[in-house]
């Protein structure tokens, strides 16, 4: 199969004609609902605030990438005039209900596969759990779909931190040759986000097998740690705080880590 590591990437291009979506699936930053592995050892309300902080990054970083940018969100009837947002250049959409697959199932349904009057579309959907994703990542998960229809980002707890889709209307184009159409999209649906065993080790293989079964040529990026508990959070703040090899760092991660540190440090309540 394609490997990140050995497709050749070409530059992205003004005259590609793809549709670029990127949806950032995260709830609600509500104490006791969010980040609870990492609060039941920081206290929940701290856990909280660096949950909407992961978030306010990742709004800030990807504000300019791609064409669409959405907050796929739940709960969705929590949010209230006071609930932090990001600006109008995202929209809020609705995770809706059901297990983890359904709500990802749910969102590319809507985004990618239903849309025959646009262009193929490139559509990337991460969480909140991976804070240091830059867009140049994301840039480099959408060259692969220069020669792959599905993207994966492997999570080391055996789950993927980003899943991307190139969907077009299965009409032959340059891009989607007649030898070459893709599966209908109700295939590729089922095929990927139903019969997984969510919340478990096996996520990331299940998913590349159901993906091989119908044919669909994968990309992997690089495998990444999600922060879920107090462990990774910490290594979280050491790979900013010293990072590898004299790498610079970005000044919006150094704020990441003065607001996490800032958090941190506030009496248990």
């Amino acid at each position: 199969m394609p490997n990140s590591s050995k497709t050749p990437l070409r530059p992205l291009t003004t005259s590609d004609s793809s549709i670029r979506k990127l949806g950032v699936m995260a709830k609600v930053a509500i104490e006791g609902r969010v980040k609870t592995r990492l609060g039941n050892t920081i206290g929940f309300d701290k856990s909280a605030q660096i949950h909407q902080r992961f978030l306010d990054h990742l709004f800030k970083v990807f504000q300019d990438w791609g064409d669409e940018r959405h907050w796929v969100v739940s709960p969705i009837e929590s949010i209230s005039p006071t609930t932090p947002k990001p600006t109008s250049d995202w929209q809020i959409i609705d995770q809706g209900g059901g297990n983890l697959g359904d709500r990802m199932r749910r969102w590319f349904a809507h985004h990618a596969c239903s849309r025959p009057a646009l262009p193929r579309s490139h559509a990337i959907l991460i969480g909140a759990d991976c804070p240091l994703l830059s867009p140049a990542e994301m840039d480099h998960a959408d060259r692969l779909f220069r020669d792959c229809d599905l993207v994966l980002g492997p999570a080391s707890d055996g789950g993927y931190y980003l899943i991307g889709l190139s969907v077009s209307n299965n009409l032959p184009n340059e891009n989607n040759p007649p030898d070459r159409a893709a599966p209908p999209s109700r295939t590729i649906l089922d095929a990927l986000w139903n019969d997984i065993p969510w919340s478990t080790d096996e996520v990331f293989e299940r998913t590349v097998a159901a993906a091989e079964s119908i044919g669909l040529r994968i990309g992997r990026l690089p495998m990444r740690s999600d922060v879920d508990t107090e462990e990774d959070l910490t290594a979280l703040l050491h790979q900013i705080e010293h990072p590898a090899d004299n790498t610079e760092v970005s000044s919006d991660h150094i704020e990441l880590a003065r607001d996490i540190r800032r958090i941190l440090s506030q009496p248990m309540i």
